[in-house]
């Protein structure tokens, strides 16, 4: 993962937590003045009591209101102790709070208020003959359980997060462990073949010299070989100088090299369009993106031999190039994974090439691969989509991304 996401995500986290808590606080604020106001509309009804007939007072007044050990503590959240003018405790609603303080005494119940009488200061009830009641209170305790709220989510957050990019963390390490043994494997395997023919051609020489105008054409295209492949391997990493050029004879190139390498037993079709396609591109890094897809098909092949058609076509408004074989087909649940470093069905492959194509296509040029059908035992199509103008936003790839992934659900959902 990339610094600027991980910073992205970081202020994202923190601004979320930094707007929990605001809230928080701001709902604890009201939720306490209300309960406040509660706690004098209590004060005030036991004023009233205490100077009201009896027959003044309605039964829900006795149940939920009147100072006893049962009733008097239902309409509040808020704890609050009630006790006469000696401080002898006469009724409290701690045990509905699920606390229980142990005496008759104020001074054992404060430390369950949870409050300051600084700051909760007691409500005192004068009636007849001078006698007083004291109304102790404190903060809610859902207020506290608010309050922490935040730190609780922060925290849960923060685990989360971590889990999550060290999950992301791993699996990018690995993903470019397999990325950088396929590359270095992909590397020998390319060099291989022409460096063996310079090896050939040098042993002839030294026997028969006089095979020199025969075996020079011969090495001048190995060592062409060799410097398209350095060419290939230098772009990989830095973004490549697109050119405006036609397409059609570049794909033309591609299957001309191959026919000359493919068993007599498979065909190789090429279809075109006959106009110029012209576009955006880096000559080098397609080829390298058609190679590695008709290798693929070839490999799909049974012994038997088949068929491989490549074909091109403009359509709404890009270029569409497609790699179509009648190969074994791949799984449904596969579609997407074979575009993975280091995902391979083959025994001696790397798994390198239908990712290092998605990378030139995608990334470099814009453009979008994915599997257009596939049938077991049928056969497969790999589809190319390529812009005819530049398209290379942050938010172009992003969204690529994103439609083929969804893509890729529908297919399976559609199994």
């Amino acid at each position: 993962m990339r610094l600027r996401w991980v910073l992205l995500i970081s202020s994202l986290l923190v601004a979320f937590l930094i707007g929990v808590s605001l809230y928080a606080r701001q709902l604890s604020k009201r939720l306490l003045e209300q309960q406040l106001n509660i706690v004098r509309f209590y004060a005030s009804a036991l004023r009233y009591a205490a100077q009201a007939p009896d027959e003044c007072l309605m039964d829900f007044f006795w149940e939920y209101v009147y100072p006893t050990g049962q009733g008097g503590s239902r309409i509040l959240i808020v704890p609050l102790v009630l006790t006469n003018d000696r401080g002898k405790v006469l009724s409290h609603n701690l045990q509905d709070l699920r606390l229980s303080p142990k005496g008759q005494h104020i001074q054992d119940f404060l430390p369950y208020l949870g409050g300051d009488t600084t700051e909760f200061v007691p409500i005192t009830i004068t009636f007849a003959a001078n006698r007083t009641l004291k109304i102790y209170y404190g903060e809610p305790l859902i207020l506290r359980q608010i309050r922490w709220m935040p730190v609780i989510s922060s925290g849960l957050i923060v685990v989360a997060g971590l889990i999550w990019i060290g999950f992301i963390y791993t699996a990018h390490r690995y993903r470019q462990d397999k990325l950088w043994v396929g590359l270095a494997r992909e590397t020998a395997h390319q060099l291989g073949t022409p460096l063996s023919g310079l090896v050939g051609s040098i042993e002839l020489l030294r026997d028969f010299p006089e095979l020199l105008h025969k075996l020079l054409p011969r090495m001048e295209d190995d060592l062409q070989r060799l410097s398209e492949i350095a060419d290939r391997f230098s772009k990989i990493g830095t973004e490549p100088r697109l050119r405006t050029q036609d397409l059609v004879p570049i794909l033309e190139e591609v299957v001309r090299y191959f026919e000359r390498r493919v068993p007599r037993q498979v065909q190789l079709r090429f279809v075109a369009p006959s106009q110029a396609i012209l576009l955006p591109l880096n000559s080098t890094l397609i080829r390298w993106a058609i190679e590695n897809l008709l290798r693929n098909s070839l490999d799909a092949l049974p012994p038997e031999g088949g068929m491989i058609v490549l074909r091109v076509q403009l359509r709404k408004g890009e270029a569409w190039i497609d790699v179509e074989d009648t190969g074994k087909g791949i799984l449904p649940t596969q579609w997407e994974e074979i575009f993975r470093p280091g995902f391979t069905t083959k025994g001696h492959g790397w798994g390198i090439g239908l990712a290092l194509a998605r990378r030139v296509v995608e990334e470099y040029h814009g453009g979008e691969i994915f599997v257009a059908q596939s049938a077991l035992g049928r056969g497969t199509t790999i589809r190319i989509k390529l812009p005819l103008t530049r398209r290379l936003s942050p938010w172009r790839r992003i969204r690529g991304a994103l439609i083929q992934r969804f893509r890729g659900l529908l297919r399976l959902l559609r199994r």
